[in-house]
């Protein structure tokens, strides 16, 4: 027998994965392990902690540009 442990991101597709192993008929036990964040000092943490170096912003290619942008929508609603 082997035990495997797997790590997700959210409890959706903790949900999803145990689903579908428990209908796997070789699989003999499902556990699961939540870590929730009780604060919400705890669930920033978290949330900061999984975010790839550098990869917040990648998709801005002018940040001027792009909060000039930002400002005209504040200054449009």
């Amino acid at each position: 027998m082997a035990t495997l442990k797997i790590t997700v991101d959210n409890n959706k597709n903790a949900r999803l994965l145990t689903r579908i192993l428990q209908n796997m008929k070789f699989v003999k036990k499902v556990e699961i392990e939540n870590k929730i964040a009780t604060n919400q000092y705890a669930k920033l943490k978290l949330i900061f902690n999984n975010i790839e170096v550098n990869s917040i912003f990648n998709d801005i290619n002018d940040p001027v540009k792009w909060q000039k942008e930002i400002r005209d929508e504040w200054e449009t609603t």
